[in-house]
């Protein structure tokens, strides 16, 4: 009985195939410079459109359109600090190649900070969005009928809405996607 168990066992694990390091290592290097190509991406999209917000703020003689845009500044700012935390580790050169365990926890950080979205990349910017969407509705009311003037900024904050639904949607997906990969990782494939 223990020798057709033995045999069994045997067998099941003969086509297990050992992962291949310089797989892994190829994989977590991809992984890493698509992360940091993506934040590049992000930095610079940051800093032109607080280039915008800050040259609207000292345009306008509007105070409250002022302090709308300092905070989505100040919420841009905190998005991309909270971007460059998030950032994946890369290995320790002592070590030599990453591990399994190190690309995992690579894949899974970045996968829960996609999938968290919400809390980290778009509510910062949300409080400024909503003072600078009332204080536009408040200079556009004192010279238009007030129906105008929440049409008009209607008209701007759904948009804005549907731009961040898309951005938790899209985020959501790559989240997915991520698990894929740690799923596969976890049955042995890199």
């Amino acid at each position: 009985m223990t020798d057709s168990i033995t045999s069994l066992w045997t067998q099941q694990h003969s086509d297990a195939v050992p992962l291949d390091t310089e797989a892994l290592a190829r994989a977590d290097a991809r992984f890493r410079r698509r992360i940091r190509r993506r934040d590049s991406v992000e930095y610079v999209a940051g800093l032109l459109a607080a280039g915008v917000f800050v040259n609207t703020a000292v345009q306008t003689p509007d105070w409250a359109i002022r302090v709308g845009c300092a905070a989505i500044i100040l919420g841009m700012g905190i998005v991309m600090r909270n971007l460059w935390r998030r950032r994946p580790q890369t290995p320790d050169a002592a070590l030599g190649a990453p591990s399994i365990a190190f690309h995992r926890a690579n894949l899974v950080a970045q996968r829960d900070a996609l999938a968290n979205v919400w809390r980290w990349y778009l509510a910062p910017v949300v409080p400024g969005m909503a003072l600078l969407l009332l204080a536009v509705l408040r200079a556009s009311a004192e010279h238009m009928p007030l129906w105008a003037a929440i049409l008009g900024t209607g008209a701007v904050a759904i948009p804005v809405v549907a731009i961040f639904w898309g951005i938790h949607r899209l985020n959501r997906a790559a989240a997915r996607r991520l698990q894929a990969m740690i799923d596969a990782l976890d049955r042995g494939r890199v």
